[in-house]
C-alpha cells in the first residue's frame, strides 16, 4: 500500500523538519511510492511514443534517398508494430530490475560499466551498444539537469548518501536507457534495426522525462525532503566551497543569488580598486525596520513615492535619495538597487501585457519591504512573496483584456494587489495566504482550460480522420493512373475529385479494410479497364454485360459525393463516347491502341510552394482556428521541418505560444493536447473563446515569417533574476 503524506501542518522550523531522519518504513513507503509512480508514468508515456515512433519512421524512411536505409527505417517500424507487448513488458521488467539494484546500492546497474571497460570490449557490436546507450543517457541528463540535480539529492537523502551522484539515481537517465535498450532487443532484427528504433526513442522521450522528474520532485518536497533545493545549485560544480556558517544558518558552501547579485552589482559600480561583497547575513537593523515602517505610507491608496510620474514607473531607485534612506547599511542600500532592476525587468518584459504591469507596478513598495527584512526573497523559489508575484504574472500570460473571462482574471490581480497595499505592514505570512488564494484560482482556470481542451479536441479528431482518410484515398486514386499511360480526361478529372471524396467518407464512416471501401476501390479499377482498347472478342462482351452494374455504382458513388444532376449526365455521356473509342481501338489493332494510349499524357503538375492555409471550425462556444502547411496534390509532403525551416517545433505540453493575426491582436494559447494520429498541436486559453489546431509543420511556418513565437512561461522572478546576472556580469566585464 503507498504511503500516506503528511499532514498539512508544517514545523515552524521547516529547515530542521527537512533534516529530520524519516524511518526506515516511511523511507521505504516513499521509495515505493516514487518507483511506482516513475514506472507507471513512464509506461505509459512509453505508449504514446510507439505511436509516434511508428509515424516517424515512415517518415524516414519516405525521406531517405538510399535503399537500404528505407528498408532499415520500415523494419524497424514494423518490428516495433508487431512486438509493442514485448517491448513493453521488457522495459518494465528491466527498470523494475534496476531500481531495486540502485536502492540496494548494487553495482552493474543500467550502464554503469566505465568507459574503460568498454572499450576494452572485444565485439565492435557490443561496443557500439554501450556507447549508443551512453551517448543517450548524457543527452537526456543535460536536457534534465535542473530537475535531475534536485532529484539526486533527495533520494541521497533518503538512501542516506548525501553525495549520491546523478549515475546512481534509482530513476536516472541512465536506467531509462538501459531499460529502453532493452526493450528494443525484443527485436527480432539486427542490431542497426534497433539502434534505429533507440535513437527515434531518445528523441520522444526527453521532454516526458523532465515533467516526470518534475513531479517526482514535488512528490518529495510533499514528505518534506529537502523542499528547498535550488536546482541551480548543481549547475556550477566548480565554485569553491566556503567554510560551514553557523548552526541555523544556511550552508556557505552553496551558491546565493542575493549574494551573486549583491557582488556583481558592487564590482560594476564599485571606484577603481575592487568591490566589497556586503555581509548579507547580517540581521535587519533598526534603522532598515525604521526605514520599512516610512514606507508602509507610501504604499497606501494615494500616497505617491518621491519622483513618481506615472503608473508604470520606477519609483524605487528614487527612495534612495529620501532623507529616512540616509542610514541605511550599505547592504541595504544595495537592495534597493536589486528590486529597483527587478521592476524595471517587469516593465519591459513583453510576456506581462500593459495592463497587468500597471497592477504589479503598485506592488513595488511591498516588495521593497520584503526584500530588506527578508534577503531570501531573491535566493528561494519557495518564498511567499516571490510566490505571489510569479502566480500574478502568471495569472496574465494569456490574458484577453477584450473577453469576459479576461476581465474576471484582470479583476482578480487588482483585488490581490489591493489587499497587499491596504494590509502588508511587516508580516510576511500574509503574502503565503495571498500565494495560496492565486494558486486555487490558477487551477480553476487550468481546469477550465482542460475542458475547452476536450471539447476541442473530439472536434480536431474529427477533422484529422476526415483529413488523413482524404489523403489516403487521394494515393490510391494517384497510385492507380500512375500505373497507366493513358486515361481519358473525363475519366481523369471523375477519379481525382469524386472518387476521392467517395472513398474518403466510406473510409471515416467504415475504415480502410471495409467491404465498402474494397468495394469502391474494385469499381475504380473496373472503371480504368473499361476505357482501355478492347482488343479481344472477351474483353468486348464482358466489357458490355458489366456496363449496367458499372453505371449503377458509378450513379450511387457521384450521388454519395453530392454531385448535381447535370454533371453526372455530362460524365455518363462522356463515358459512352470512352468506350466507344475503347472498342474502334481494339478492333483496329494495338497500333491505333498505341496511338490512343500516347494521344494526350497526362500533363505534369508544376511544383507549387507548400502554403499556410487557414480554416475556421466550430465547437460549441469555441471558434478552433485550423492551421496546416498544405502541399499541392502530386508533390511530396513537407517532412524533415528543421532542415527546411532551421525551426525545432517539438513544442512540450503547456507552453505558451503567442500568434500573430493580420488585422488582429495577438493571441496567446497553451498547447493542452497532442493528436495521437498525426502529432497535430491543440492550443487553448481559458481566458479565450479562440482555440488554434495547428500542425508542427505549419508551427514551424509561422515561426519562420515571425506570425507565431513561443513565449518563455518560466516564473517571472526567475526571469528577472537571470535577466539581471547576465546584465550585471556584462557590466563588470
Amino acid at each position: 500500500m503507498a504511503s500516506t503524506p503528511p499532514s498539512n501542518v508544517v514545523s515552524l522550523d521547516a529547515h530542521a523538519r527537512a533534516r529530520a531522519r524519516l524511518t526506515p518504513q516511511e523511507s521505504a513507503g516513499v521509495l515505493t511510492d516514487c518507483r511506482d509512480l516513475a514506472l507507471g508514468r513512464i509506461v505509459q508515456a512509453l505508449g504514446g511514443v510507439l505511436d509516434r515512433v511508428e509515424d516517424e519512421l515512415f517518415e524516414l524512411a519516405e525521406q531517405s534517398s538510399d535503399r537500404g536505409s528505407q528498408e532499415l527505417y520500415l523494419d524497424a517500424r514494423a518490428q516495433a508494430r508487431g512486438r509493442r507487448p514485448a517491448i513493453e513488458a521488457a522495459f518494465r521488467r528491466q527498470f523494475l530490475e534496476y531500481f531495486n539494484r540502485k536502492v540496494k546500492g548494487e553495482a552493474g546497474a543500467a550502464n554503469d560499466r566505465s568507459a574503460t571497460q568498454a572499450l576494452a570490449l572485444v565485439d565492435d557490436e557490443e561496443l557500439e551498444q554501450v556507447l549508443a546507450v551512453q551517448g543517450m543517457a548524457t543527452r537526456l541528463k543535460a536536457a534534465c539537469e535542473g530537475e535531475l540535480g534536485a532529484l539526486s539529492q533527495r533520494f541521497g537523502f533518503l538512501l542516506e548518501k548525501p553525495d549520491l551522484a546523478d549515475e546512481a539515481n534509482p530513476v536516472s537517465p541512465e536506467t531509462v536507457c538501459g531499460a529502453l535498450k532493452n526493450a528494443c532487443d525484443q527485436i527480432e532484427a539486427g542490431w542497426k534495426v534497433r539502434l534505429t528504433l533507440l535513437r527515434v526513442l531518445e528523441g520522444q522521450v526527453a521532454g516526458e522525462l523532465r515533467r516526470i522528474y518534475h513531479d517526482l520532485n514535488a512528490h518529495l518536497v510533499a514528505w518534506h525532503i529537502l523542499p528547498e533545493i535550488r536546482p541551480t545549485v548543481r549547475r556550477n560544480p566548480s565554485s569553491p566551497a566556503g567554510p560551514k556558517g553557523e548552526p541555523g544558518t544556511a550552508p556557505a558552501a552553496s551558491p546565493d543569488t542575493y549574494a551573486a547579485l549583491a557582488q556583481l552589482l558592487g564590482a560594476a559600480t564599485a571606484p577603481a580598486g575592487g568591490a566589497l561583497l556586503p555581509p548579507v547575513a547580517q540581521p535587519v537593523s533598526l534603522a532598515t525596520r525604521g526605514f520599512v515602517q516610512s514606507l508602509t505610507t507610501l504604499q497606501q491608496p494615494g500616497a505617491e513615492a518621491p519622483g513618481e510620474a506615472d503608473e508604470l514607473a520606477n519609483v524605487i531607485r528614487n527612495l534612495k535619495t529620501a532623507p529616512q534612506s540616509a542610514s541605511l547599511p550599505g547592504v541595504d542600500a544595495m537592495t534597493i538597487d536589486i528590486v529597483a532592476m527587478l521592476f524595471d525587468f517587469v516593465f519591459e518584459d513583453r510576456q506581462i501585457p500593459a495592463a497587468v504591469k500597471a497592477v504589479l507596478g503598485r506592488l513595488q513598495i511591498p516588495t521593497l519591504k520584503v526584500a530588506l527584512l527578508d534577503r531570501a526573497f531573491f535566493s528561494s523559489r519557495a518564498h511567499p512573496a516571490r510566490q505571489l508575484l510569479d502566480r500574478l504574472a502568471r495569472a496574465a500570460i494569456g490574458l484577453d483584456e477584450a473577453s469576459a473571462r479576461g476581465t474576471a482574471t484582470l479583476a482578480k490581480l487588482e483585488t490581490v494587489v489591493r489587499r497587499v497595499l491596504d494590509e502588508f505592514d511587516d508580516d510576511i505570512a500574509l503574502f503565503a495566504a495571498l500565494a495560496a488564494d492565486m494558486q486555487e484560482f490558477l487551477e480553476r482556470q487550468d481546469e477550465a482550460e482542460e475542458a475547452i481542451a476536450r471539447r476541442t479536441a473530439r472536434v480536431v479528431e474529427e477533422r484529422e480522420r476526415a483529413e488523413i482518410a482524404r489523403v489516403i484515398a487521394e494515393d490510391e486514386v494517384d497510385r492507380r493512373l500512375a500505373a497507366r499511360e493513358w486515361v481519358p480526361d473525363a475519366v481523369r478529372a471523375m477519379l481525382e475529385d469524386v472518387l476521392v471524396r467517395s472513398l474518403a467518407a466510406v473510409h471515416v464512416e467504415h475504415g480502410e479494410v471495409s467491404p465498402h471501401w474494397n468495394a469502391m476501390l474494385a469499381t475504380a479499377d473496373l472503371l480504368l479497364w473499361s476505357v482501355e482498347p478492347k482488343a479481344s472478342a472477351e474483353d468486348r462482351r464482358r466489357l458490355v454485360a458489366g456496363l449496367p452494374a458499372l453505371i449503377a455504382t458509378l450513379q450511387s458513388g457521384m450521388a454519395r459525393a453530392g454531385v448535381d444532376e447535370a454533371m453526372r449526365e455530362a460524365f455518363l455521356g462522356a463515358l459512352v463516347d470512352c468506350h466507344a473509342d475503347a472498342v474502334k481501338a481494339g478492333l483496329k489493332g494495338t497500333a491505333l491502341a498505341g496511338q490512343l494510349r500516347a494521344r494526350e499524357p497526362a500533363p505534369a503538375r508544376p511544383f507549387v510552394a507548400p502554403s499556410l492555409e487557414r480554416e475556421v471550425v466550430p465547437a460549441g462556444d469555441i471558434h478552433v482556428e485550423e492551421i496546416r502547411l498544405r502541399t499541392p496534390r502530386g508533390q511530396p509532403s513537407v517532412r524533415n521541418v528543421f532542415t527546411r525551416t532551421g525551426i525545432w517545433t517539438n513544442v512540450e505540453r503547456y507552453t505558451w505560444v503567442e500568434f500573430r493575426r493580420e488585422g488582429a491582436e495577438p493571441l496567446r494559447a497553451r498547447l493542452t493536447w497532442i493528436s495521437p494520429a498525426k502529432g497535430v498541436y491543440l492550443f487553448t486559453n481559458s481566458n479565450s473563446s479562440a482555440a488554434i489546431s495547428v500542425s508542427p509543420e505549419a508551427l514551424a511556418e509561422q515561426m519562420r515569417r515571425g506570425e507565431a513565437r513561443i513565449v518563455d512561461g518560466a516564473p517571472l522572478v526567475d526571469r528577472a533574476v537571470d535577466s539581471m546576472l547576465a546584465n550585471l556580469r556584462s557590466r563588470a566585464a
